[in-house]
């Protein structure tokens, strides 16, 4: 816990900004730091205290994003008259000071009106009296950290006993609540611009024009009009830039150069803020950022993953699964949706708890946008907002074994160089069909007469809809390689062209039908705990791949520049055919009558290096090798 007040009398000459108080709520053990306060229309149940994301959640429905301790004031836990909630500073001496500002973290959803946007208030005579300073704008559902930057005003120049309070107000309902953390009053550089972040795509193909842009707050007393800033990749890039920024504001800023490279490489690109108003940077300490940007030496399609948290005792859940229903129809090619079952019979402990989902129905989209609300709506903004991203590699999964014996082998063909990568393969068993007896199978619905709007045609049924009318589809019901991947899957160095690997096993149960089963490969980086790409397969036995033993199939030379040959045991009608990685049919050779050893020559000259999927089919079943062009 940091905890610092000085008086303005005590503040170190010469520095370019003066901090009063910071405070950051830590080890309290529930308390508020000495000389902190909290005043509140229902004391004790509705005051503010300390703790983390899981005492704010205490209730299941506040899921505040994870964090250290913070100071919050809980609705959802107290479900009181919370329409006065003040959190109050101590008294602070800004003598010798003017232009004093709050900058402070915070957490309000405003997810259940009609509770209102929080207020900053300062007092200048100890208490008494109280003045509005800031009002949130209000971004009703975000349950994300944000952080807000407020001048203290005129008033409080000088002043010898100020007092800065946060004021929530639950709107007579019974709502979320407000999480404050990070609290620092001080006296501002004037020109002081705070890099953020830096955002340019994590993954573009070559010879892209691509935009990075800065992440800038000002954190000083004048308005920016101005900012010179560099991105260096070895070279410099710097430029002046015009901008508008209010203090307390933030803008995202882009570079007038582009980020473009003509082959292939991973660069981390530095970032700083080299001037302010034309002139040194107040505060040059939170100047600088990077991120890491990659070309591609061929695009590939993204698949998008949702992992759909739900639960048979969850009323408001019938939502998910229409929304799941309508992607899945609407989007074949490019959604794959898992419900991730919670406290129900259908739950895999190892799957609900790696999810973590923890308002339902909530959804983790790629494992990129977590706890994300769920209805048709947003699905398909989330889709639509994630299914065009580069991805570094392309993703093939090919079933094969008999009866409850299942082998997938999932390659990963990767189309840039990765230094130091930590991405992992894994696979998600996925059931159509699921039903059960039990009243555990009945599904809660809150949608049942109507009153809520039409929903799929739950707005017709009973509630709990029975067990006997509920079949469950999507189910996740078996992760192969951990919910974090298989480690080793993928090395750690990565050339452009690399293939990595990995043969993953599972026996259905005796319980499950094989033919409505599916596997999800994931391609996850480790690093961000991201799904970077997916494919869905069926490994239903009718349309898996088979052991290419079975045929004596043989694939050389491989790899292959001119022609390759394809040798096999034939009887019948074959079809061999080779594709690119996004699925593209480069070449196909149709066979008739065949009896006996066969060998195949098939040019391949024409094909661009790389790798390439190469198929003998039939009736029955098709055998899939890996072939490699030079």
């Amino acid at each position: 816990m940091k905890n610092l007040l000085l008086c303005g009398s005590l503040l170190l000459a010469g520095s370019a900004f003066s901090q009063v108080l910071t405070e950051d709520f830590e080890g309290l053990g529930g308390a508020l730091p000495t000389g902190w306060a909290s005043v509140s229309t229902t004391p004790g149940t509705g005051d503010y205290i300390t703790g983390d994301a899981s005492v704010a959640n205490a209730a299941a429905y506040w899921p505040v994003p994870a964090s250290s301790d913070f100071a919050m004031v809980n609705d959802d836990v107290c479900n009181c008259d919370l329409s006065a909630a003040y959190l109050v500073t101590p008294s602070m001496d800004f003598t010798g000071l003017s232009g004093v500002v709050v900058t402070y973290d915070f957490v309000d959803d405003i997810t259940y009106g009609p509770s209102l946007p929080h207020e900053v208030e300062v007092s200048i005579d100890g208490g008494t009296s109280w003045t509005s300073v800031y009002t949130y704008v209000v971004d009703n559902g975000n349950l994300n950290w944000q952080n807000s930057l407020v001048p203290l005003g005129a008033a409080t120049d000088g002043a010898s006993s100020v007092m800065v309070r946060w004021f929530y107000n639950d709107g007579g309902t019974w709502a979320t609540g407000i999480a404050i953390d990070n609290v620092v009053v001080k006296e501002p550089a004037q020109n002081d611009a705070s890099l953020t972040g830096v955002s340019v795509d994590r993954w573009a193909l070559i010879n892209s024009n691509t935009v990075l842009t800065a992440e800038v707050t000002n954190v000083g007393g004048n308005a920016i009009t101005s900012l010179e800033i560099d991105w260096n990749d070895g070279t410099s890039h710097v430029q002046t830039i015009t901008v508008n920024i209010a203090p307390g504001a933030s803008a995202s800023v882009a570079h007038p150069t582009n980020v473009t490279y003509a082959t292939a490489v991973e660069e981390n690109i530095a970032v700083t803020i080299t001037a302010v108003n034309a002139t040194t940077d107040g505060d040059p300490s939170n100047n600088a950022g990077s991120a890491l940007h990659n070309t591609l030496s061929q695009q590939t399609d993204k698949a998008v993953v949702f992992e759909e948290g739900t639960g048979t005792w969850c009323g408001w859940c019938p939502r998910g699964a229409v929304a799941m229903d309508y992607m899945a129809a609407t989007y074949p090619s490019d959604f794959i949706g898992v419900a991730v079952h919670n406290g129900d019979p259908m739950t895999l402990a190892a799957y609900d708890g790696g999810a973590g989902i923890s308002g339902f129905p909530g959804a983790n989209v790629d494992r990129a946008l977590l706890g994300v609300g769920v209805s048709q709506t947003a699905f398909e903004g989330y889709y639509n907002d994630r299914v065009n991203m580069g991805v570094p590699a392309n993703i093939v999964a090919a079933v094969s074994g008999t009866g409850a014996n299942v082998t997938i082998d999932v390659s990963a063909n990767f189309y840039t160089p990765v230094s130091g990568a930590d991405f992992r393969l894994a696979v998600v068993i996925a059931e159509d069909g699921v039903t059960g007896t039990s009243a555990a199978y009945n599904q809660a619905n809150y949608y049942s007469g109507g009153a809520q709007g039409p929903m799929g045609g739950y707005e017709g049924w009973a509630d709990p809809v029975p067990a006997a009318d509920m079949v469950y589809d999507h189910v996740g019901v078996a992760l192969l390689g951990g919910y974090d991947g298989q480690a080793g899957s993928v090395p750690a160095t990565i050339a452009d062209g690399t293939v990595a690997n990995y043969s993953f096993t599972y026996t259905v149960p005796g319980t499950s039908n094989r033919d409505n089963m599916h596997a999800v490969a994931l391609l996850i980086d480790n690093a961000t705990g991201e799904i970077v790409n997916a494919k869905e397969v069926s490994i239903s036995e009718s349309g898996s791949v088979a052991d290419v033993d079975a045929i004596n199939m043989n694939v050389f030379p491989n790899p292959a520049t001119d022609n390759v040959n394809v040798a096999f045991e034939a009887a019948g009608d074959y079809t061999i055919t080779i594709t690119d990685m996004s699925g593209r049919v480069v070449s196909t050779n149709v066979l008739s009558n065949l009896s006996g050893a066969q060998n195949i020559a098939i040019p391949v000259a024409d094909l661009m290096s790389g790798n390439y999927i190469i198929s003998v089919a039939n009736d029955a079943a098709s055998y899939n090798q890996v072939l490699v062009i030079k």
